[in-house]
């Protein structure tokens, strides 16, 4: 099995009474409309790229029909519909990254944010070194805002590069570097 960037999936239960094959249309709402996301599934469950719906919260519609076992005239439908669930497919931001010597030590501070996910994990590099995890501030990474202040022990004189990177509850990544002399 192989990650998908934006790939979501959903699945359904569907019972009919005296066992009549169901076919499926669902649909989704985001801000206003119901719009048709897949036709005539068989089965009981879909994925689809969310990459291509803007983020934000939206809802699914799954109608159930059973029209392969019926006449039009007989067929009978009945519906669902899902509990809002998010999209966000854009990384968190980085702000205010700075780094500043203090004898042989450098402190480094940055802000991370997201528009709709709580900031899940923050990491540091010195010069293209291993990926640190770092804590922010409050010591709780359960903020969609959150504050990240380190101090690096023992550098050595000349320039360094420190990269920040942080990650989002949707795996959503953005990273920032700054150089301190």
């Amino acid at each position: 099995m192989q990650y998908a960037k934006g790939a979501i999936g959903a699945r359904w239960i569907a019972i009919d009474d005296n066992s009549d094959t169901l076919i499926y249309t669902v649909e989704i709402r985001g801000v206003t409309a119901w719009k048709l996301l897949k036709d005539k599934v068989k089965e009981k469950y879909i994925s689809w790229d969310s990459t291509a719906f803007p983020d934000g919260e939206y809802r699914l519609r799954v109608t159930a029909s059973d029209l392969p076992s019926n006449t039009k005239e007989d067929a009978l439908t009945g519906h669902l519909e899902s509990e809002v669930f998010v999209v966000d497919n854009t990384p968190p931001r980085i702000t205010g990254l700075g780094a500043a010597r203090n004898g042989n030590r450098i402190e480094v501070r940055w802000h991370a944010g997201d528009a709709l996910s709580v900031i899940t994990k923050a990491e540091y590099s010195v010069d293209g070194g291993e990926w640190t995890v770092v804590d922010p501030v409050t010591k709780l990474s359960d903020s969609k805002d959150l504050d990240y202040n380190l101090m690096l022990p023992d550098a050595s004189a000349g320039e360094h590069t420190i990269a920040a990177r942080v990650t989002d509850d949707f795996d959503n990544q953005s990273a920032e570097k700054v150089v301190v002399r």
